[in-house]
Order: C-alpha cells, then sequence, then structure tokens
C-alpha cells in the first residue's frame, strides 16, 4: 500500500524518480505496456507517488528504464530533467546492441551442457543399480567433481599423484 498523491511543484524536494515501461489494465479487461515516471515526494510524515502517463512503451524504443535515487536533496524538477534527457538518448540502447552482439553467454552455456552430459553419461550399465565408467567404477559425486574441476580449471596435484 502506498500513498498517492494528485500534484508535485517543480522546487520541491524529491525522494526518487522511477521511469520506465509498466503494464496497465484498463476497463474493459485490456492491458498494454505503458512508458510510465513514477515521482516520490514527502506529503505530511509519508512519501507519496505521483504518477505520469507518458504513452505506450512501443514509443520509446531506445529508452532505458531508470531509477534515480534521491533523499530529498533533489529537486523534482531536476530528476525530471534527467530523466527527461535519458529517455531520448540511445546511449544505453547502443551499448546494450554492442554487449548483446559480442556476448557468447547462450553458445557457452549450450557448450557446457553438452559436455557435462557426455562427461556425466560416458558410462554403461550391466545390470539393476550396476554403473561403471569405461574399464572403471565411477560414482556420480565423483564425476560431478571432476567435471567441475575440469570447467574452473583447477587441478588438484594430490589426486593426480595418487594420494
Amino acid at each position: 500500500m502506498h500513498i498517492v498523491t494528485d500534484h508535485i511543484w517543480p522546487d520541491e524536494g524529491c525522494h526518487g524518480l522511477m521511469e520506465g515501461p509498466r503494464l496497465r489494465s484498463f476497463p474493459g479487461g485490456s492491458a498494454s505496456w505503458r512508458w510510465i515516471q513514477q515521482v516520490f515526494v514527502v506529503r505530511g510524515d509519508n512519501i507519496a507517488k505521483y504518477e505520469t502517463d507518458f504513452g505506450p512503451a512501443e514509443d520509446f524504443p531506445d529508452a532505458t528504464e531508470t531509477i534515480y535515487p534521491s533523499f530529498g536533496e533533489n529537486s523534482v524538477a531536476q530528476l525530471q530533467e534527467m530523466a527527461e534527457r535519458d529517455r531520448h538518448s540511445d546511449k544505453w540502447a547502443k551499448r546494450r546492441r554492442e554487449i548483446r552482439a559480442e556476448s557468447t553467454l547462450l553458445q557457452d552455456i549450450a557448450r557446457q551442457i553438452e559436455e557435462r552430459h557426455e562427461f556425466v553419461h560416458n558410462r554403461s550399465a550391466f545390470g539393476p543399480l550396476v554403473t561403471v565408467q569405461r574399464n572403471a567404477p565411477v560414482s556420480y559425486q565423483g564425476t560431478m567433481r571432476k567435471f567441475k574441476e575440469k570447467r574452473n580449471g583447477h587441478h588438484d596435484p594430490r589426486r593426480s599423484a595418487g594420494t
């Protein structure tokens, strides 16, 4: 539960501003993503919220959801000016596209899953409850430990020396 206010003043002390897409429901059961700005100010002894709807979120394809923290040292007008500047800037959208183009995260995860599957399931079954690695008995815990060591690049000299 929060307090909502119906007005704010530009020179009023602001206690934070959030801006980004929010799902809004409308009478009749329809819903759509809207670009919403929420400004937080003090009313009495409580922090109250003031919302502004800037329209459909699709109208702001390069805008980045942002939070501007403040404890009253900035005015409402200062934070709204910063939000306005960033809403129409494509700086962070360009950066997101660069990072996404350079990222190999999904390929790396798929490769690790394949390696794990091959490593862990490289065994034969010779009856109920008997599974052996080729030419040696194996436990799932030991196999997973070896896999994690291999993946993380760790090497334990005690294990390789046979002690």
